[in-house]
């Protein structure tokens, strides 16, 4: 594996610190985003690394997650955007492609009206969806109250099982390892906030204002037929079936092929 070229900091429009990690090199910059409630972005996509072997990798860690700053009073998904945009601006990054997995979707759509100028296109990772159970659609308050009620009794517990749902007998012992540590290194009040905000985030709202392609990969898990043919009307989705939420960790050799086609749709 290569070494990072960069590992640094760089300032949000609120002050938080945020952490990234640069490899690779090339004109074309893939700018991965992490999802709610996950460690650092190299231990996240530690096996989409080869990827910069052909453009320039940034990993970045947004606020309240992995090495950056946890002091953030509200964790919305239009800061975390900013979070990217500061790191973007910082390295004077053009032709980029935004890449993000679960909540980084919302993330990417919010720094892509920022940062427009500068980028390709998108690539959302199981993300952005508007069925019944889905956290994009803006909901109620009351809703939210009772979705937050088991973070807010006992964290530990709840995040445990919600990692432990995603699992398959498909992952490598290892990385079940890393997943189930996950929950002891995260910050409580940090995922809570964020978690609170994706719910009332509203992909109605953001998606209009979005003028670069987006080109999904759905884990075939995630999506069941019946929501396909309403979720393919707003997006270029690709489906990887029998695979789950966290794929590209639980199959990263037959998911990292997806997003090599991909990106070279988005570069023709």
């Amino acid at each position: 594996m290569r070494h990072p070229m960069i590992m640094s900091f760089v300032s949000s429009i609120d002050g938080a610190e945020i952490y990234y990690e640069v490899l690779g090199e090339g004109d074309i910059s893939l700018v991965f985003i992490g999802g709610w409630a996950v460690p650092t972005a190299m231990n996240v996509w530690r096996h989409q690394l080869s990827f910069s072997s052909k453009y320039k990798l940034v990993l970045v860690d947004l606020a309240g997650h992995g090495k950056s700053g946890k002091n953030r009073e509200t964790y919305t998904m239009e800061l975390f955007a900013q979070d990217v945009r500061s790191v973007v601006e910082n390295l004077d990054l053009r032709n980029i492609i935004l890449i993000a997995h679960s909540m980084g979707g919302p993330v990417i759509l919010e720094a892509e009206k920022l940062i427009t100028e500068r980028t390709i296109g998108l690539i959302p990772l199981d993300s952005l969806f508007l069925d019944s159970r889905s956290p994009y659609i803006g909901r109620e308050s009351h809703i939210v109250k009772e979705k937050v009620k088991p973070l807010e009794e006992d964290f530990t517990a709840t995040m445990t099982s919600i990692f432990r749902s995603m699992l398959s007998d498909k992952f490598d012992p290892q990385d079940v390892e890393e997943i189930e540590r996950t929950p002891f290194s995260l910050d409580k009040r940090s995922m809570i906030s964020a978690f609170v905000e994706l719910q009332r985030w509203d992909l109605h709202n953001v998606l209009p204002q979005i003028t670069k392609p987006i080109k999904c990969i759905i884990a075939g898990k995630s999506l069941s037929k019946e929501y396909r043919e309403e979720y393919d009307r707003l997006f270029d989705a690709e489906y990887l079936e029998d695979l789950g939420h966290l794929f590209f960790i639980e199959d990263p050799t037959r998911f990292n092929e997806l997003p090599d086609d991909r990106i070279t749709e988005l570069l023709i």
